[in-house]
């Protein structure tokens, strides 16, 4: 596991959008994917004017997670986190693209038609996953099995009550379809980012506990190739 400490949020957004747009430069037709939320939401916005002259044509862009029976136009859909701050200002083709579609009425199938874009595509070369307050990691809550693909997940109070930050009235939410920590083991590059104070205690049980599915950010332990991209509040206890 490799942790790269940036001095704050911004220079923090800075480094992972520049590490993204290195990264496609280097594999044209990379599958990725992207995770949602305030975190990242900046790095995205960098990396759209980074890119700005970047070839996106072979790129497979896929969404890590949803919450059941919220619409993709929502403003806290993890679909329009990513389209609005990345990949409309890139003006990425919707063929490169996808997410998992919330208002299903066959998840079931959701979570098929995702696995089976990612064994096409012969695994995922690189994702970029947020952490929660209990550890999970995508909408994978403790207790998801590390065995697990694509899966539909019960959402722990904590996620609950933190999700609604994204959403301007109060939005009732209960379940997630989520890309399996099974992905994220068989990825090339796994990458943890988180930006705070408020991440620092969670960052260091991943770190320092023992590898666990109560604490699903554990599995970064596991991986081949894990890297932790941190400002210095979420870092404070690694040092």
């Amino acid at each position: 596991m490799q942790i790269h400490i940036s001095k704050n949020h911004e220079e923090l957004s800075d480094f992972t959008a520049q590490y993204l747009v290195d990264f496609i430069k280097n594999k044209p037709n990379a599958t990725l994917v992207l995770t949602s939320g305030d975190t990242p939401k900046l790095a995205y916005q960098k990396m759209a004017v980074l890119g700005k002259d970047l070839d996106f044509s072979q790129v497979t862009f896929i969404g890590l997670d949803e919450w059941i029976g919220i619409p993709p136009e929502s403003e806290g859909s993890c679909r329009y986190i990513v389209e609005e701050n990345l990949l409309k200002p890139l003006q990425i083709p919707s063929q490169n693209y996808t997410f998992f579609d919330g208002l299903s009425d066959n998840l079931a199938s959701e979570c098929t038609r995702i696995d089976q874009l990612i064994f096409e595509k012969g695994g995922l070369d690189l994702i970029i996953v947020g952490i929660g307050l209990n550890g999970h990691i995508g909408l994978n809550e403790p207790h998801s099995s590390f065995e697990n693909y694509c899966h539909v997940s019960d959402l722990e109070e904590i996620t609950i009550s933190v999700g609604q930050k994204y959403f301007t009235q109060a939005t009732p939410l209960t379940q997630g379809i989520t890309v399996g920590l099974k992905h994220l083991l068989e990825a090339q590059i796994a990458i943890l980012l988180a930006s705070g104070s408020k991440k620092a205690d969670i960052i260091k049980r991943t770190i320092t506990e023992e590898i666990s599915e109560v604490l699903p950010s554990t599995v970064f332990q596991k991986h081949h190739n894990a890297l932790l991209f941190l400002d210095e509040e979420a870092a404070i206890y690694t040092k």
